[in-house]
């Protein structure tokens, strides 16, 4: 208690205050981070809910009417920054975001996932990121749409397969649409959405190095099976990516491969293969570009699928593990309810020999 700090403090934004009881406040309704004050006096609970109606600093001089003691106060402000409800004064200057409305959607949310409460710092890290979508189907244009309207600055998009009208709907490609190509079609969509965030159509094979505009991450829409050979020059380059794919009825996100740290495309592939050894030819008779096959995206599958494709891209960026960095996620019609598989390093994939490289030269 003798760490807690003396300056001016507030409440953690977006925190909501009940009342529990005589005497009881809950701060917050998520159990990740719910907490109860207990064992306070009538006056003392009436200046807690004002401060938090007025949205004034905790340790500024409560209304003589509540009649709460500086001593008072500076123990129960102490309770509370024991369990993280108060951060301190927000930033004089506003951090440069890109997202729709200056963030006002996202930053208050934001904010409860932060030390310092900035949910603008964070939105400013994403505008300074960069991300490419290749296949911009249904799925693949809402993916785009997500991290565009999440504040993502950048996003590169290659995509020059004409718009079809099973494309349609989602909030993405509407019937005028039809037959422009889908990258073009997609940059428009996104100006409308985001009109701050830049939206470049890129071929992929520019995104490896020594282009020096290559995205932060890279997300790959594929359809009915991986194509390994699509990420070696991504993993060699260091460049982390996500590969989804569409298959007969659900979609994989996964896995999350940050080169030389998490596990990669060939190793899902090579645990397939040992424990199905006619997978490999099966594999190969899905990847027939000749096999006349409809590459469509049901609509459940499409709409989850593409939310929870850019929310592991968002945790990378934000500096948290994706959880599909361990795990493939399977979205599966009718409930699409999301299950997991999990991943691990397959012994005769080379990329244990970048992890091994990446930690000798200390690579984070």
């Amino acid at each position: 208690m003798d760490d807690a700090p003396l300056f001016p403090v507030r409440l953690r934004p977006r925190t909501v205050v009940l009342r529990r009881g005589p005497g009881v406040l809950q701060y917050g309704t998520d159990e990740r981070w719910s907490v109860h004050l207990s064992g306070l006096a009538d006056h003392e609970v009436a200046w807690l809910l004002d401060h938090h109606r007025s949205g004034r600093a905790l340790l500024h001089a409560p209304p003589a009417r509540f009649a709460v003691t500086p001593v008072r106060q500076l123990e129960i402000v102490r309770h509370l920054h024991e369990a993280l409800l108060v951060v301190g004064p927000p930033d004089a200057e506003s951090p440069h975001v890109v997202a729709p409305a200056h963030g006002g959607a996202d930053a208050p949310t934001l904010s409860l996932l932060r030390p310092d409460g900035s949910g603008r710092t964070t939105l400013a890290h994403r505008a300074r990121a960069s991300v490419g979508v290749e296949g911009l189907g249904r799925l693949g244009l809402g993916i785009a749409v997500v991290l565009a309207t999440a504040g993502v600055g950048t996003l590169l998009l290659d995509d020059a397969a004409p718009v079809q009208a099973t494309d349609v709907g989602l909030g993405g490609y509407r019937s005028r649409d039809v037959g422009r190509a889908r990258g073009e079609a997609a940059a428009r969509i996104l100006t409308d959405l985001a009109p701050d965030v830049r939206g470049h159509l890129v071929e992929a094979a520019r995104w490896v190095s020594p282009h020096e505009g290559r995205p932060d991450v890279v997300v790959v829409v594929e359809h009915r099976v991986l194509r390994p050979e699509r990420y070696g020059q991504l993993t060699g380059d260091g460049t982390a990516h996500l590969p989804v794919v569409v298959r007969e009825a659900d979609v994989v996100v996964g896995p999350f491969v940050r080169p030389g740290r998490t596990p990669c495309v060939r190793c899902v592939e090579g645990h397939r293969a040992d424990l199905d050894p006619q997978w490999p030819q099966l594999a190969d008779q899905l990847r027939d570009p000749q096999r006349e096959v409809l590459d469509v995206e049901e609509t459940t599958l499409a709409a989850v699928g593409a939310a929870i494709a850019a929310s592991q891209v968002l945790a990378h960026l934000d500096g948290l593990t994706p959880r599909a960095a361990t795990a493939c996620i399977e979205i599966a019609v009718p409930d699409a309810v999301p299950r997991l598989r999990e991943v691990v390093s397959h012994p005769r994939c080379g990329c244990s020999d970048l992890r091994v490289a990446a930690t000798m030269s200390g690579r984070r």
